[in-house]
């Protein structure tokens, strides 16, 4: 119950960040792995440049909160910050985690 509860929050608070940060251009997942694909150009979903998309997982890192991002697999199309918080994870941690982000997004994207 608590790893729908948690996913759900945390799904919504990252959708609550894509209104702030138009880079984020879609945020899918299901309980509590999820993730927040990030775009140059959320109209016609230009992947991010992978080097800023690891910025961003450095800016987030440095906040306290370890993210991924996707692997190497698909050149070109590593651009989605990756989520996968303890199955234990409570509502203000949930917050802590896409606080990070978002602080993370604005050292990156302003």
């Amino acid at each position: 119950e608590n790893t729908k509860a948690m996913g759900a929050r945390l799904v919504a608070n990252l959708h609550a960040l894509m209104e702030k940060h138009q880079v984020i251009g879609d945020v899918r997942g299901a309980g509590l792995f999820v993730g927040a694909e990030l775009v140059s150009d959320r109209a016609t979903k230009e992947p991010m440049a992978e080097a800023l998309v690891q910025k961003v997982v450095a800016e987030t890192n440095a906040r306290g909160v370890i993210i991924g991002a996707t692997n190497r697999s698909l050149p070109g199309f590593n651009n989605t910050l990756c989520f996968s918080p303890a199955l234990i994870v409570t509502a203000d941690e949930i917050d802590e985690i896409t606080a990070a982000v978002d602080g993370a997004l604005t050292a990156v994207f302003g």
